[in-house]
């Protein structure tokens, strides 16, 4: 990342964890109970009716979970799908609550503002309780199937480098100014999320980049923010255990570029989805890709184990931008960046100098090894499309004669449509090693067989080794120097879960295996040429 903005203020690059009602790093405001019943009054879809507490009542945070309820904290109960926030007023009234969000009065002494949804409310009322952060932060929202996660890192350091402290908030956490917090979610819920702008405030921040996952986009995360510019990085099937259709799946991340949500949109057209959004969006649109009607135009690029380099077109000529991610998938990516840089008015260079000085993001095209031992290569690739441009990436790192090795599984209790279409990706590799990823309760041979019906046909050798450390480990001992081995699924993730109790879960960082087993070949092949002389 390149270096920080003066007007950043560093907070000893610590890492803080997250509470989920107050940072801990910002001091969220009190406010009056009159304010926050007018502010919910603003959201449409009925009446809200306010039972209990007077106008001088003050309230403070905004919390969906009663275990984290701190004195003053307005509860909000929210219905999931397998609990209910009402069932937890008592809990969240003796951990001292002052008021309750609720959708149906309750029984309680608490004041309540009853309400026809409480997740509506969310958002809004998520932004008051946090002091509305937003409006003094411009900001970029970034989704897509695949690639937000690297996309937004990029796009952070291209406004770093035009001179603006920016913070960063995603799968892989929130950032900014030296600190970090872990998050449990792509996209924060949204009290959380306003805690978190505001922190990246106090911290000095002019901007923020946001990953909108389509789920945060559907169930109203992503309401009270308004962005700057959004950005689309492609389309493919995921997450139809929640949305139910790809009509549906497709029209979540449409939101994203409704007017009055964004001011203009950065959109890949390489596919017929960003062909389909930039069409139809209302918002001023510009197209990023290989197409003659690009704004943003991929005229070559090349790929290797020393990173990527693109030659762009835009209005202002022709470009040429280096950067450390290794893989043809960062092509688009780069692009996108670049192009909501030009957005936002950021200049060539400076845009060209952040997206050099950005660090490949966690456990995206993570490559280890090489130098006489195979190269490892471990990505998040979980989706079918990802995965297809994963082997394409492995293959390119092969050296003379290499063969890809890939090491696969799928995530339990989540996404069963997809797993046949990894298993066809799959094909593409020279050999397959069926694992675990973490089967949350479900049957992991089942999982491992809905993998093998896509790998019907494959002239590729699959082994099966359930334990996903040994099957890592077998891989990197079974390849050799000229040959990539891609481990994918897991990317950055170091928890993996096999039951459906969460304090079950166990360490394993897929990066952490496939080192230790490189470096046992190195120590093996040390020991070999010391017998030999």
């Amino acid at each position: 990342m390149a270096s920080l903005p003066d007007r950043c203020r560093p907070r000893s690059g610590r890492r803080a964890c997250w509470s989920g009602s107050t940072l801990g790093a910002v001091r969220l405001p009190w406010i009056p109970w009159s304010e926050v019943e007018r502010r919910a009054r603003t959201v449409p879809g009925g009446p809200v009716t306010r039972s209990g507490g007077a106008d001088e009542l003050t309230v403070r945070g905004l919390v969906t979970d009663s275990r984290r309820v701190v004195p003053g904290s307005l509860f909000a109960c929210v219905r999931g799908a397998t609990s209910d926030g009402h069932r937890h007023v008592p809990a969240a009234a003796a951990a001292g609550a002052a008021a309750l969000l609720v959708d149906r009065p309750v029984d309680s002494r608490l004041p309540q503002l009853c309400v026809p949804t409480v997740r509506a409310q969310l958002g809004p009322l998520g932004a008051l309780l946090a002091g509305d952060p937003a409006r003094a932060l411009r900001l970029v929202g970034v989704t897509g199937s695949n690639g937000k996660t690297t996309t937004s890192a990029l796009v952070r350091g291209v406004l770093e480098a035009g001179g603006d402290c920016t913070g960063v908030v995603g799968t892989l956490g929130a950032q900014v100014a030296g600190t970090s917090w872990g998050t449990a979610l792509t996209t924060p819920e949204a009290p959380e999320l306003h805690e978190l702008l505001a922190a990246m405030v106090e911290s000095g921040a002019q901007r923020a980049v946001v990953e909108a996952s389509s789920i945060a986009l559907d169930v109203g995360r992503m309401d009270g923010l308004a962005f700057q510019v959004s950005v689309f990085t492609g389309f493919e099937e995921d997450h139809l255990d929640h949305h139910g259709t790809l009509e549906q799946y497709w029209a979540s991340k449409a939101r994203l570029f409704e007017a009055g949500r964004t001011g203009a949109g950065v959109v890949v057209t390489d596919d017929l989805w960003g062909r389909r959004l930039a069409d139809q969006a209302v918002v001023p649109v510009t197209r990023v890709g290989s197409g003659a009607d690009a704004d943003v135009r991929v005229l070559g690029w090349r790929t290797g184990a020393a990173g990527t380099e693109v030659l762009l077109a835009d209005d202002t000529g022709g470009h040429r931008v280096s950067s450390p991610l290794v893989g043809r998938v960062h092509v688009t990516n780069l692009a996108a960046a670049w192009a909501t840089g030009r957005v936002l008015g950021v200049p060539p260079d400076r845009i060209a100098a952040g997206l050099a000085a950005v660090a490949p993001p966690l456990g995206r095209n993570t490559v280890l090894g090489g130098r006489g031992r195979p190269v490892v290569v471990v990505d998040y690739a979980h989706t079918p499309g990802a995965l297809a441009a994963a082997v394409d990436t492995a293959r390119d790192l092969t050296g003379s004669g290499g063969r890809v090795h890939l090491v696969l599984g799928a995530r339990g209790r989540r996404d069963r449509h997809k797993r046949q279409g990894l298993g066809e990706s799959a094909r593409a590799a020279d050999r397959v090693w069926l694992t675990n990823e973490g089967s949350h309760g479900e049957d992991p041979a089942a999982i491992r067989a809905e993998l093998r019906v896509g790998l019907l046909g494959s002239t590729a050798p699959v082994r099966t080794v359930p334990d996903r450390r040994q099957a890592i480990t077998a891989a990197v001992g079974a390849a050799g120097p000229a040959d990539v081995v891609l481990v994918v699924g897991r990317g950055h993730e170091t928890r993996l879960l096999d039951t459906t109790d969460p304090r079950d879960a166990v360490h394993l960082d897929d990066a952490e295996v496939a080192a230790t087993a490189l470096a046992t070949l190195h120590a093996d092949d040390e020991d070999l040429h010391g017998r030999a002389c």
